[in-house]
């Protein structure tokens, strides 16, 4: 065979079979271990809005994770944590986390998104820890879920149990208390309502006609600008230069 023919067989032989493929596939072994039925002794349960939820603690999925793939032969990476809703009513805190994370096995790659939430706490540092690990986890675990029946695929069959609910809590509106502390803060430096509604507004981007529509939140806030500084907020409102 010539040299020029034998260059050209060695290049159709190396097109049709890469001496370096990559193996992006599981062994037979873990193949075996994910299609196992899940073990119901693994199933924990706990109280919804909607009714009893089946779920996998983290530490369970975990351990499954390293004893079919092993240590270190599966990855996880938090993409994205971030904020998505927080509110103070009367010294309590409902904060919102999302988290959006990869778990790669080999050259497979799966991603998905959990998120948590921490409702009516006391402490905001606790609420800001509790949101965060719940929404960590459960991404965790939505990842992990496309391995199969071993990672809990089965409980998410109903769409109710897809996410737990998580509703923030109704915008409590202006108490009669910061009403009559407004109006007072008011006439002591010479401002009307109105004035202070299309401060207001013009910050927010609301069209509040009267005190009696402001969110409770947003009466604590003026409140405390007065009670901060009450000559420089007045002259804020009247020049609208700062956001509220």
């Amino acid at each position: 065979m010539e040299e020029k023919d034998q260059d050209l067989f060695e290049q159709r032989r190396e097109a049709h079979h890469p001496r370096s493929a990559p193996r992006s596939f599981l062994s037979e072994e873990q193949l075996a271990e994910l299609k196992k039925p899940l073990n119901e002794r693994r199933i924990e349960r706990r109280k919804a809005k909607f009714g009893m939820v089946e779920y996998l603690p983290t530490w369970d999925v975990i351990q499954r994770a390293n004893e079919i793939f092993g240590y270190g032969g599966w990855q996880r990476e938090i993409k994205r944590l971030e904020k998505t809703y927080e509110e103070e009513l009367d010294g309590t805190y409902t904060i919102g986390y999302l988290c959006e994370s990869r778990i790669t096995v080999g050259e497979i790659v799966h991603e998905d998104v959990g998120f948590g939430a921490a409702i009516n706490y006391s402490d905001p540092t606790t609420a800001h820890e509790k949101a965060m690990k719940t929404a960590v986890s459960d991404s965790l675990k939505r990842c992990l879920r496309a391995f199969g029946p071993q990672f809990g695929l089965s409980l998410y069959k109903s769409a109710q149990r897809e996410v737990e609910e998580f509703e923030p809590p109704v915008s409590r509106g202006i108490t009669e208390r910061q009403m009559k502390r407004i109006r007072h803060e008011l006439e002591e430096h010479n401002l009307k309502e109105e004035e202070l509604l299309e401060y207001i507004n013009s910050k927010m981007g609301t069209g509040f006609a009267g005190l009696e529509e402001l969110p409770l939140r947003v009466a604590s806030r003026a409140i405390e600008r007065f009670e901060e500084d009450g000559a420089a907020f007045a002259r804020e409102i009247e020049s609208a230069k700062r956001p509220f």
